[in-house]
């Protein structure tokens, strides 16, 4: 790489890290690239409790206070086609929503701290007054700082000790932990059951979490959407110490951040050179 290059490359970092200062909402959430699978799960999971799920969508250059709001009730995640149910003023129109055809952003609050953002092509279906939309580009997770879930990997490693048996864990929140077990052991766990005196295993340290609570048990699909031999068991902390949780915090940040600058950094080197 030639000085010229790398000084073109170095500009680029700085404007960007310049830029974050100012207006990237990266100051105050994490946006992580996800998959549809994960996003099944999340909308699965509170179609099945019979929760309220909308969703957000807007063409491309308007403002998000123009958007048009739908209601989801099921998503195909093997053809990531969302199905979608009008609500206000589209509701008895038979023409369909204006933007039918086109490409649209979206934008899919989950809870007050986070949301999934995509975009593709909405469709309107007059038989049934219904909307679907097939997603076609990547699917973003917005997550507030205090609320982030850290994925494990091949680099950050996450441990879980429970009832004498250790899991290797899949995230990790200030809030909590979350694990795969077999089916053929899930009577051994139950929601709402709370387990004492547990280790948390992460960056090279034990931490020393009081009381354990499962405050979920969901299955595992997979890529064709059939639900594998595992389910995910998602854990909450509970009456974590203000220290463990202040320490626990600096590091889940320093790692999130290493992860979102890893990104930046292999987007910016992977354009070519000129």
């Amino acid at each position: 790489m030639s000085v010229q290059n790398f000084l073109k490359i170095a500009i680029e970092i700085a404007e960007n890290v310049l830029m974050n200062k100012k207006t990237d909402p990266n100051t105050k959430h994490y946006f992580q690239i996800t998959t549809a699978s994960d996003l099944s799960q999340v909308l699965h999971q509170k179609i099945d409790n019979k929760k309220e799920i909308l969703l957000q969508l807007w063409e491309k250059g308007q403002e998000e206070k123009d958007s048009e709001t739908y209601e989801i009730y099921g998503f195909d995640f093997v053809t990531n086609v969302l199905k979608l149910k009008p609500i206000g003023k589209f509701l008895s129109t038979i023409t369909g929503s204006v933007k039918t055809g086109k490409q649209i952003l979206l934008k899919i609050p989950i809870d007050d701290k986070t949301n999934y953002f995509t975009g593709g092509l909405l469709q309107f279906h007059k038989e049934n007054l219904s909307y679907s939309v097939q997603i076609q580009q990547d699917i973003f997770i917005s997550q507030q700082r205090s609320n982030f879930r850290l994925n494990a990997n091949n680099v950050i490693q996450i441990q879980f000790k429970m009832n004498n048996i250790v899991y290797d864990a899949l995230d990790l929140s200030i809030g909590g932990t979350s694990f795969k077990i077999s089916t053929i052991n899930d009577q051994q766990l139950k929601k709402n059951e709370i387990f004492k005196e547990c280790i948390l295993r992460f960056d090279r340290k034990n931490y020393l979490i009081p009381e354990a609570k499962i405050s979920s048990i969901s299955p595992i699909i997979d890529e064709d959407g059939k639900k594998t031999d595992f389910i995910k068991i998602g854990i909450a902390f509970l009456n974590l110490n203000q220290k463990i949780a202040e320490e626990l915090n600096v590091k889940i940040s320093v790692e999130a951040r290493g992860e979102e600058m890893k990104l930046k950094f292999d987007a910016i080197f992977a354009k070519p050179i000129s």
